[in-house]
This record gives structure tokens, C-alpha cells and sequence, in this order.
């Protein structure tokens, strides 16, 4: 560590470029430092004067240091970050989390942990620093990279100094390349500035003295002081030419040996002890593992500061650099390692430390050193799973295992967590061994997940058959109950065994939906309904059971996936025109997330609600659900899901664009989607989008275009198994073979789409489907658009009703039935206005005044020039809401709240809150019209 007093050489340009990002946080807009550097460059300098500009601006600061011991203790970064200013917030937080091991659980910590960041940060700019977080533990990291990635909106500088990561993957890799990243890469010190360095200690070396100290420490700057403070116990002058030839056989570790040597035995104990602890160190554990007395702990303390091993640092005994404390470490041994860590765990446990920090010593020192360990071990290992590192706690609980190898429910953990860190080949093998001794269900069933990642799912079936063959009780005995819903939740993703998934899940349609196993089934089977068309009333009932009131939410929490299965249950409730129980499912389910939730979990439930609002034709609310969650999951890593949650995003957001006539924006939202995962994974979201793409197509006079797109969903439908009317690939179709001169294709694909929809049988698609028929059966058009918009009365589909009252319209005009084309007109212009499509809204309006006729003055409930996001955030202004609530509730930063609702009084003309009041500004109440 370098003394205060010395110099700060050659740093200008690292210095410039941190006191640029620091420039930038001032200004509101958050930037993160990488300081790169091998032992001993200077990161820790860097981080210091880093502090030191950060005061002299007025910014807040946390500070952490990353430990090799603390690696294993969950949350320990984070904990030093926040421990002494919002403990009372944080350790709610991250007690909390240690209740539920699942990934949800985690996504809520981390977005909850960043919230406490946005909050530290409202007052004035804030400035984080980590130190050597080459050790800091996997929950933090992940912390790190969580905040890095929203990090822009923010008035904050994150400084991470580290060294260069062993593997190119990892948090560490993904702080280096974020897109806020300044990484900085301190160089080794000229020869000029090793004899500056030098100097400072009032001595001015010999020029061969600084040659020689350059060759031997790489211009390293510490291993530089450690060579000078062996030449001063050598006493060998650096003003001495002479000096020199001594230099090259010091070697740095040489050297730490020799300063070692040189102390007491006492003294050379309590650094090993102190090694062992940790970082800070206390004195009196510290000396109570090296068997000191008080007398014997003051020497060694002074022995140890004397020969710079130590540093002054309070009440707490830290070492000058990692370096030597790696030294003492080296130095020791592994069996006089072991046995410390083996005293150092027996005295955090007679001290009731937390198990975390007691498994960390555990599972370094001799076995037996506990009696009990393993539920020591299992404790710090349910908290690591907590925090999201799967991977050091398998390690605790292997060690777990080798203590009480005949515990199957050990077994059974170890198995849990190693499926989690993709170990799946000895997970299966511990499951399957803790099945033997534990007849569970869900522990075959998580044996078969990891069959799935080792042979292939076609293993995972046969064996989970096989498995419930050989299961005792009858066909609903709760264990077997777990395991069929296994076997569906696998089946569901295997084309080829559509036919006998469906045959399967239909021996489960009677089920109540009063278990989660049974919610499962009826869930998949909902949406094996909607895929094979089977009758709408009979999908929407078992989609009801299936959502049983909220109990299939509050399932998921701790689990994406199966959060996924409650969202596939309501797409196929809103398919079925089941709106009032969606509706109602979506707030129960919306209130939950705002008030414990995760930015994934927003997103879910905010495609469910676009989904229902495209449904219900309120077009401003569901693009503003669309860009709502996209905004709130842009950061997130492209998990399946993730990419799911976008792509559903962008088809709606693309749909809403073509409504307002602005093809631009609808080929730039897909583009956008193609850009960031045109090579991902193929799934039915992604399936969906050619639609849009079809439509686009046609709106710029490319029918061929649009009839590639439109065959390409179908191709892709047909490969699977699903040809559901709610995103139908003929409706672009028969569009373009109509264009394209094949009228009797199109009559044909149009026929295929109305028996589909009776098939399906809600008013929505049947009234639609009639529509599409019209256009392509001219001499039955009257009558055909005539029936649709009877069907469509029943319907909730507002749009779809202004659509086909608009081409029936259209329709009477060019029959020359000009006073029977008014009403439908009027009223489909009306319908147009309230949706919020200016498309037909200026279809209706050239039909009307083509009949002599001055369209009504469509009266907006919005201004038009605000968007449909800045709509949602004036609204929520309007009443009430502060920007940090209005944030929070949107998933998104205060500072982006800021920005909307500046552009909005822009675009209103008004000059604050007040006005919005004034105006009485209010977004549209979302109808739930039946």
C-alpha cells in the first residue's frame, strides 16, 4: 500500500479520464471504471485519489474490498457497501432473500438492492468503489453488473479495480464491456519515474540502482518499494552504484521470505493467522488463533507494523497488499492452513457467527472439525443459493455430504444445486442416489431435468414413464400428480410428441387446479387447446382453473419458468374472449409485482395486459404496456425468456405503429428485435412476427413480399403442430394473392380461416374471419361484412367491429347505397377515434367525404402529440404520483420519468404538475367492454 506522502507518477491520463467520468455522473449521466492491473501496479493508488476528486466534488461514497476468504460469503461486497449507511434497508433486503433460493427471488434482491443505489444517489452524485474484486464474492459481482447496466440514468460512478480475469467470461468480462465502461489499464513506471518514486524517501539512487530496480520489478511500483525496504534491512544504499548487482537476486518473493525470517515466531503466527480471517481482521481473534497472550499479541502487532507487513488501519489488522498476505498464505502450507481454518471455524462458532462466514473456514479445514457441521455447511449454502452462487454451494454442500453421507436430504440439495451450476451429469447421479433413500417425486422429476441437459429430453420421457409406472397410489396420488406434470412441462416442448402431450394432458381436464402440479397441467393443457383450435369456452374454463383466482401466480414466485406457464394460461383466457377474468387476474397479479417484483416479472405481466388490450382494440394502452416492457427488461441478459418477453413486445409495438400509418416506425421496432436477435433461438413469439412483417409488406406495394412472410409463419406453424386463429398467416395471405391476381387461393385460404374460427367459435375471430371472406368473395361481400359486424357485436374486439363497420361502409358506397353507408361509417369512424387507429379513422373520413359528407371531428381523450409511454407517465403525474412512485411502478429510473414528463409539458404547453391538473389531463380508463 503506498504511503499517502508519495507521489502519484505517471497516472495523468488514467487520472483524466476518471475525472471525466466523474464530470459525467455530475451532470446525471453514470458512467463505470474498470482499473486493470496486475498485483502491485497501482489500482489501489487510483482508487484512493479516485476517492480523494470524488470528496473534493461533494459526491457520497461507498467503498468495498473484495477478499479470497469473503469469496464464499454471500452478499459480502454489498454488505460492506451499504452497512454503514442504509443497513436498515439493505439488510431487510438481503435477509429476506435468503428465504427463497429461486432465480425470481433473486432478480427481486438485486432490482431492490439498485433501488437502494437510485435512493442513495437522489441527493447528490454518488461515488462506489470496489477494490481487488478479483476475490469479491459471485452475489456482489452479479450486483455490480445488474447496476452497470442501468447505470446511464444515474448520477453515480462505479470505480472496480481488479485484476485481469483469468477466464474471458464471468461478471468481471461483462463490467469490462459494458457500454458505460471506461476501462483503464495503469502502465508499468518508466525507469524516470522508479527513480522519482525513490526519491521521495529523501534519498537520491544511483542511475544503476533505478536500472537495476526497473529490470527487477517490471516498473511494478510496490514490488519497487518492497526491493527498496529489503535493500534498507540489507542495509545496502540505493545512492550506491554497487547497490545494483544486488538487486537482480532479490527476487519479490525472495524478498517476502526474507522479511518473514527476520521476525519473531510470534510475530510470524499472527500473520498467518491474520491471513486466515480475512480482510480487517480482529486483533484479539487474530491472536487467539495464534495462541498469543496480550503481551505476546502487542509484539507481534509491533513486530509485524515495523517491517511494513502490516498497515495502521484503526482497530484492524490489514496487510500493507494482497501480495503479502498471498506470501503468508504461501509460506504456511496447506496442513498449517488447514488446521487454522479449522481453529479460526471453531472460534467463529463458539462466537455464534453468522454460517456463512463459519462454512468458509469449514470447508478448508480438516474433517470433523465440527460436530454438526453439515448443518452449519446446509445453512450457508441455502444462503449462497439465495444470492445467486449455485456454485460455492455445492462446494459446502459436497463438503456437507462427505460429513453425512447417509443423509439423502443433503444428497438431494447437492443435486438441486449442481443442476443450477450445469453440472447435470453428477446432479442426476445425487438426485437418483437421494431418491433411493427418500422415495420423493420431485426429486426424480429434478433428476429428469438433468437427464434432459445430459441425454436429451426423449430420456428425460422414458424415464419419468418409467418412473410413474412404477409409482405406488392411484392416478392421483400427488406424487405421481408431480411427476405427469413433469413429463407434460418436457412433452410441451417436443414437436413430434404434440399428438400424444394433447392425449395426455386430456385425461387432466377434469382436475379442480387446487394443487400447484394440478395448475401446471391445466395451464399446459389450456394452452394445447388454443394451439390445436378447440373450442374457446372449454380453453377459457380450464384456463380459469388453471389461474384459480391468482393461486397460479403466486405459484411462480421463485420461478421464472413458471411464471411462463402462467402467462400461456392467460394468453389462451384472452384468446377465448374470457376478458373480464383476465382483466381481473392481470391487476391481482400487477399489484403483487409493484409491490415485490422484478423487472422480468413486470414485463410477463405486462405482455399479458398488451395482449388484452390489442384484444379490446385500446391501441394507445397496449403500445404503452409494449414500451413499458421493453424498457424495463432492456438490460436484462437475452435469457429464452427475456427474448420471448421482446419479441411479443415488438409484434404489438409493430401493430400499433402500422395503426397510426407509420410504417417507418413499424420496420424500425422489428429491425431493432432482428438486430439484437436475428440469430437467437426460434420460438413462437419469434414465429408471430412475420405477420407484421407481412403486413408492412403489403402497406408498401410489395405483395410478393408479404406472401413469402405469410408462408414462412405457416411453414414454421405447421413444423409444430399449431395453427391458432388469434395471429392468423392468412389474413396477409389472402391480401396478397388478391394483389397478386390469384383470386381463387385467396378464396380458399379466406374459407380455411372461417372454419377455423367456428372451430375456435369466439365472436372475435369468427367476425373477423367473415371480414377477410368478403374481401376475397366479392359476390357475397355485402352480406358477408354484414354478418361480421352482427358477430362482432358481441364481441369485445372494438377495433375489429370499426374495421368491418368501416368496410361495410365502403362497401354500400360502391353499391351505390350511399345513405345506408353513413351509419356504419360514422359510427366505425367513432369506434376508429376511441381505439386510437388514425389509419381507419382516415379510411372512414375519405369514404364519408366522397358521399358529400364532413366527417365528424374526432375528439381524442389524449393529445396525439404525446406517445403512448408519455401518455401513461402524464397520467399517473396527474394523479398524484411522484416521479420516484411513477418509477417504480413503471420499472425504469427517476431520471427517465424526469425526461417524459419534461417532453410532455413541452408538448402541452404547460409548465409543470400544475398544469397537468389544471387541464385535468387523464389517459383513457382502460375498458374492459364486453
Amino acid at each position: 500500500m503506498p504511503h499517502r506522502d508519495e507521489p502519484t507518477l505517471e497516472r495523468e491520463c488514467e487520472l483524466g479520464r476518471i475525472e471525466a467520468a466523474l464530470d459525467s455522473a455530475t451532470a446525471g449521466e453514470g458512467r463505470v471504471v474498470v482499473i486493470e492491473g496486475r498485483a502491485g501496479i497501482g489500482k489501489t493508488r487510483l482508487v484512493q485519489e479516485t476517492q480523494a476528486l470524488a470528496k473534493g466534488r461533494g459526491f457520497g461514497r461507498l467503498q468495498a474490498f473484495g477478499d479470497a476468504l469473503e469469496a464464499a460469503m454471500a452478499w459480502g461486497v454489498v454488505r460492506q457497501l451499504v452497512e454503514h449507511s442504509v443497513s436498515r434497508h439493505s439488510t431487510k433486503i438481503l435477509d429476506a432473500a435468503a428465504a427463497d433460493p429461486g432465480e425470481a427471488e433473486l432478480a427481486r434482491t438485486l432490482h431492490a438492492l439498485w433501488w437502494v443505489v437510485v435512493d442513495l444517489s437522489s441527493a447528490r452524485p454518488l461515488l462506489i468503489t470496489v477494490d481487488d474484486a478479483h476475490w469479491a464474492d459471485p452475489s456482489s459481482l452479479r450486483f455490480l453488473v445488474y447496476l452497470s447496466r442501468r447505470i446511464a440514468d444515474l448520477p453515480i460512478v462505479l470505480v472496480v479495480a481488479t485484476r485481469p480475469p483469468a477466464e474471458h467470461t464471468g461478471p468481471l468480462t461483462q463490467l469490462s464491456v459494458s457500454r458505460q465502461t471506461e476501462r483503464v489499464v495503469p502502465k508499468a513506471l518508466s525507469p524516470e519515474a522508479l527513480a522519482e518514486l525513490v526519491a521521495a524517501r529523501e534519498v537520491l539512487p544511483a542511475w544503476a540502482v533505478v536500472t537495476a530496480l526497473h529490470a527487477a520489478s517490471g516498473g511494478n511500483p510496490f514490488l519497487t518499494r518492497v526491493l527498496v525496504g529489503e535493500l534498507d534491512a540489507l542495509g545496502l544504499p540505493v545512492d550506491s552504484a554497487a547497490t545494483a548487482s544486488k538487486i537482480g537476486k532479490l527476487g519479490p518473493s525472495a524478498v517476502f521470505r526474507a522479511v518473514l525470517g527476520r521476525l519473531p515466531a510470534e510475530a510470524v503466527a499472527l500473520a498467518g493467522a491474520v491471513a486466515i480471517l480475512g480482510t480487517g481482521g480482529d486483533p484479539w481473534q487474530a491472536g487467539a488463533l495464534a495462541k498469543l497472550d496480550v503481551t505476546g499479541l502487542s509484539a507481534a502487532v509491533e513486530a509485524l507494523s515495523s517491517a511494513n507487513v502490516f498497515a495502521a488501519d484503526g482497530d484492524h489488522l490489514v496487510f500493507v497488499h494482497p501480495v503479502v498476505r498471498e506470501a503468508v498464505l504461501a509460506d504456511l502450507g496447506p496442513v498449517a492452513r488447514a488446521a487454522l481454518h479449522g481453529g479460526a471455524a471453531k472460534a467463529l462458532y463458539a462466537a455464534k457467527a453468522p454460517a456463512d462466514r463459519v462454512a468458509a473456514h469449514l470447508v478448508r479445514a480438516p474433517r470433523g472439525t465440527l460436530p454438526g457441521s453439515a448443518v452449519i455447511l446446509r445453512e450457508a449454502a441455502a444462503a449462497l443459493l439465495s444470492a445467486g452462487d449455485p456454485r460455492t454451494a455445492a462446494a459446502h454442500l459436497r463438503r456437507a455430504v462427505e460429513e453425512t453421507p447417509d443423509n439423502a436430504a443433503l444428497r438431494a440439495e447437492l443435486g438441486r444445486a449442481l443442476l443450477r451450476t450445469g453440472e447435470a451429469v453428477e446432479a442426476r447421479r445425487q438426485l437418483l442416489l437421494a431418491a433411493a433413500g427418500v422415495p420423493d417425486a420431485e426429486l426424480v422429476a429434478a433428476a429428469a431435468s438433468a437427464t434432459t441437459v445430459v441425454d436429451g429430453p426423449e430420456a428425460a420421457v422414458a424415464e419419468l414413464r418409467e418412473a410413474i409406472a412404477a409409482r405406488p397410489g392411484g392416478p392421483r396420488d400427488p406424487g405421481r400428480m408431480h411427476l405427469e406434470a413433469r413429463l407434460a412441462v418436457i412433452r410441451s416442448f417436443l414437436p413430434h410428441h404434440r399428438r400424444t402431450a394433447s392425449d395426455h394432458l386430456s385425461a387432466y381436464a377434469s382436475l379442480s387446479g387446487g394443487t400447484p402440479d394440478e395448475r401446471t397441467l391445466l395451464g399446459l393443457l389450456a394452452q394445447m387447446g388454443r394451439y390445436e383450435v378447440r373450442p374457446a369456452d372449454e380453453v377459457a374454463e380450464t384456463a380459469c382453473r388453471a389461474l384459480a383466482n391468482g393461486a397460479f401466480f403466486e405459484d411462480a414466485t421463485g420461478s421464472i419458468d413458471v411464471m411462463v406457464g402462467w402467462v400461456v394460461a392467460m394468453l389462451a383466457l384472452i384468446s377465448a374472449d374470457g376478458i373480464d377474468e383476465a382483466g381481473r387476474e392481470i391487476e391481482r397479479a400487477r399489484q403483487r409485482v409493484r409491490e415485490h417484483g422484478s423487472p422480468v416479472e413486470f414485463a410477463m405481466v405486462a405482455n399479458a395486459a398488451l395482449f388484452l388490450e390489442w384484444r379490446l382494440g385500446n391501441l394507445t394502452v397496449m403500445e404503452a404496456e409494449a414500451e413499458g416492457a421493453l424498457a424495463a427488461i432492456g438490460a436484462e441478459e437475452p435469457s429464452p425468456q427475456v427474448v420471448a418477453l421482446r419479441a411479443t413486445a415488438t409484434h404489438f409495438l409493430a401493430y400499433a405503429a402500422l395503426e397510426r400509418g407509420d410504417l417507418e416506425a413499424a420496420a424500425d421496432v422489428l429491425a431493432r428485435f432482428d438486430g439484437d436477435h436475428g440469430d437467437g433461438p426460434r420460438m413462437m413469439p419469434t414465429m408471430w412476427l412475420h405477420e407484421p412483417r407481412a403486413l408492412i409488406a403489403l402497406a408498401v406495394g410489395n405483395p410478393v413480399l408479404a406472401r413469402t412472410q405469410a408462408f414462412l409463419q405457416r411453414d414454421e406453424m405447421r413444423a409444430v403442430g399449431v395453427d391458432p386463429p388469434t395471429i392468423p398467416w392468412r389474413v396477409p395471405a389472402v391480401r396478397a394473392a388478391l394483389l397478386l391476381g390469384e383470386s381463387d387461393h385467396a378464396l380458399k385460404l379466406a374459407e380455411e380461416q372461417v372454419v377455423i374460427a367456428r372451430k375456435w367459435g369466439t365472436a372475435t375471430e369468427i367476425g373477423a374471419a367473415l371480414r377477410l371472406l368478403a374481401h376475397a368473395d366479392g359476390d357475397r361481400r355485402l352480406d358477408l361484412l354484414s354478418e361480421s359486424v352482427g358477430v362482432l357485436e358481441r364481441s369485445p374486439a372494438r377495433l375489429h367491429l370499426a374495421r368491418s363497420l368501416i368496410d361495410l361502409g365502403e362497401a354500400m358506397r360502391a353499391a351505390r347505397r350511399g345513405t345506408d353507408a353513413r351509419s356504419p361509417l360514422n359510427r366505425g369512424i367513432r369506434l376508429a377515434a376511441e381505439c386510437g387507429s388514425a389509419v381507419l379513422r382516415t379510411r372512414a373520413g375519405k369514404a364519408l367525404e366522397a358521399l358529400g359528407d364532413r366527417p365528424r371531428r374526432a375528439i381524442a381523450a389524449d393529445p396525439s402529440s404525446l406517445t403512448a409511454s408519455e401518455r401513461l407517465v402524464a397520467d399517473l403525474a396527474a394523479s398524484g404520483h411522484a416521479n420516484r412512485e411513477i418509477a417504480q411502478e413503471l420499472f425504469v429510473t427517476p431520471k427517465a420519468v424526469e425526461k417524459h414528463l419534461g417532453r410532455i409539458y413541452a408538448k402541452l404547453g404547460i409548465a409543470g404538475r400544475r398544469g397537468l391538473a389544471r387541464a385535468e389531463f387523464r389517459m383513457r380508463e382502460r375498458r374492459r367492454r364486453t
